[in-house]
């Protein structure tokens, strides 16, 4: 029986499920809101999609989940579920970057060219993207550099902000439009295309990490924030903190 796989990707404000059966994704679902709901929609999502598919939890032969970069809360809840999916039932754990799941975007609804250069963004507050780019080999992306956070300054060369840059570039991700926005003074020709991560794009580096035995600890694994968790200031609606004594 071929492999049966549960993928998750919850790193942005959009939150998706997908199961793989093999090399065919059989089910995908995917909800974007204004703010993140996953805590209440990831569970319901894979209860839905393991109906959906006839199959039992306990027919998964591992889950696949976003690593990272991303939202410190999404991530967090992708992650815990992950685990408590794999521990309960004995199945290992892949982890997969979310910027190269990102990237697949680009291949999840028709071919492109061999050799194309693909830049994935995420966004990460004010003019600062997550970032990485790769190139498609004409079966996978191959990383050309590292995960980074990067923020996009106005005065900064083209070369020095995406040094892998092609002319014919293609940027994707949830601030596509902020870069589109922050290069415009930079005559680029490049194609941006504006899309949350999605978990049905994990089908090929899910498959290839269950083909290659790439799992992660299920009992030590952290996603791959890059930044630290940025709290907010706290609630106080009877103005007592600013009437307690210094």
């Amino acid at each position: 029986m071929s492999a049966r796989i549960l993928a998750l990707e919850t790193s942005t404000l959009s939150c998706s499920v997908a199961l793989f059966d093999g090399g065919a994704c059989v089910h995908s679902e995917q909800r974007c809101e204004e703010q993140h709901v996953h805590a209440s929609n990831l569970l319901p999502m894979i209860d839905a999609a393991l109906k959906a598919a006839g199959w039992q939890a306990s027919d998964l032969a591992s889950v696949a989940v976003c690593a990272g970069p991303g939202s410190y809360t999404g991530l967090r809840i992708g992650t815990s579920t992950a685990k408590g999916i794999c521990h309960a039932h004995g199945i290992p754990l892949i982890a997969i970057n979310s910027l190269e799941i990102q990237a697949y975007h680009t291949v999840a609804n028709g071919p492109l060219e061999a050799g194309a250069t693909v830049i994935a963004v995420m966004d990460a507050r004010r003019d600062e993207v997550y970032t990485q780019t790769f190139r498609w080999s004409g079966e996978r992306f191959d990383a050309l550099d590292e995960t980074r956070a990067l923020v996009i300054e106005s005065q900064a060369g083209v070369d020095a902000l995406f040094p892998h840059a092609t002319d014919d570039a293609i940027v994707v991700g949830d601030a596509a439009d902020k870069t589109e926005r922050l290069l415009a003074d930079k005559g680029l020709n490049w194609n941006f295309i504006a899309a949350h991560p999605t978990a049905k794009c994990a089908r090929i580096p899910a498959l290839d990490a269950w083909a290659n035995q790439r799992f992660e600890d299920v009992a030590y694994f952290t996603p791959a924030y890059l930044k630290d968790f940025q709290a907010g200031q706290p609630k106080d609606p009877l103005g007592l903190r600013k009437s307690a004594p210094a």
